[in-house]
């Protein structure tokens, strides 16, 4: 019965992404695009498919249902060196109880340095500064339903800042694993950043009317609404081969977002003796750039103790590239 579950969430989540399907990219029409970002060396070096891989508590950025496969207790840490000078990370702290499920807290932030205010009659700046703050914390459960299938939710808070303008907001992500018994084959769904639609707070000028600038004095708008940036991923991965020694773990994603067309990610993982990782991956779809690589390492540090370091290098074209370190502790 628990496994009627899981094809009902996904033939759920399969229905309302066909139902706002658009025959064309509304790029631009959403807030909290910080929401977008991936989160984790080692999902961006596997190209960002990741719904069936993500494990453990970093799991919370991309699936929430692979927090059962953490432990008993894991931290997670993630700092990424983004375009402009912007520094975007994340962190969260999973604990499990043999009997209740999995629990985890979360934050994810975006900053840059103070930037000057330009106008148009300053437009090599005031002299005044501003700086921008976007954030997201979450609480997020797990569990599974029978011995191969898990769910997970995650309820968050999300915020965004720029100067004197700004929303706070809530949303829910909502994902699903089934494993199988050949070759580790695993299918899974998620559905990202589900929530209310936001306006910011304040007023602007907007210089694109002239009844807005013409007059004295200037008559300010009202910010419209926009939704949070909806995704929806399917995925699947396999290892492809196996040894004592070796596994090669293939891995591929659908992600529709509600801003843009549909998006085809692919990506692999070599384990050496599941100690050394290589990883690599590449977005079928993406604008610019689209191929990843990286690497990982797991090891003991003492006999309750596991330490993973990843790292991942993504091109991002005209952006040049991104580097992505991540570091996790299961005790």
């Amino acid at each position: 019965m628990r496994v009627k579950w899981f094809f009902i969430i996904l033939l759920t989540a399969l229905t309302f992404t066909n139902a706002v399907a658009e025959t064309f990219a509304p790029v631009g029409t959403v807030v909290g695009q910080f929401l977008e970002i991936g989160m984790g060396a080692r999902a961006a070096a596997m190209g960002e498919a990741y719904t069936t891989s993500a494990s453990g508590a970093g799991a919370v950025f991309w699936n929430p249902a692979g927090l059962v496969e953490g432990g008993s207790k894991q931290l997670f840490v993630s700092q990424t060196q983004w375009p402009a000078g912007m520094a975007f990370g994340g962190a969260a702290f999973s604990v499990a109880s043999e009997n209740s499920g999995t629990f985890a807290v979360s934050a994810v932030y975006l900053m840059t340095d103070d930037m000057e205010i330009t106008t148009l009659d300053y437009p090599t700046g005031t002299g005044d500064y501003f700086s921008l703050t976007n954030y997201a914390m979450g609480l997020s459960y797990a569990r599974y339903l029978t011995d191969r299938v898990s769910i997970g939710l995650t309820l968050k808070m999300i915020g965004e800042k720029y100067l004197d303008k700004g929303y706070d907001t809530w949303s829910l992500d909502l994902g699903s694993v089934y494993r199988t018994n050949f070759k580790g084959l695993k299918l899974g769904m998620s559905v990202m950043n589900f929530g209310p639609e936001v306006t910011f707070s304040g007023k602007f000028i907007d210089y694109s009317d002239q009844t807005s600038y013409l007059p004295d004095p200037k008559v300010p708008k009202s910010f419209e609404a926009h939704s949070l940036p909806v995704m929806f991923r399917f995925g699947t991965s396999m290892n492809i081969l196996e040894g004592s020694s070796y596994r090669l773990t293939a891995a591929a994603d659908m992600v529709h977002p509600n801003n843009n067309l549909e998006q085809y990610n692919v990506g692999c993982e070599l384990a050496l003796k599941e100690i050394f990782y290589f990883r690599s991956g590449y977005k079928l779809t993406a604008d610019e750039g689209g191929y990843s690589v990286g690497t990982g390492l797991k090891m003991n540090l003492m006999d309750w103790t596991k330490l993973i370091v990843d790292y991942a290098y993504s091109d991002l074209g005209v952006l040049t590239n991104s580097h992505r370190f991540s570091l996790g502790i299961s005790f």
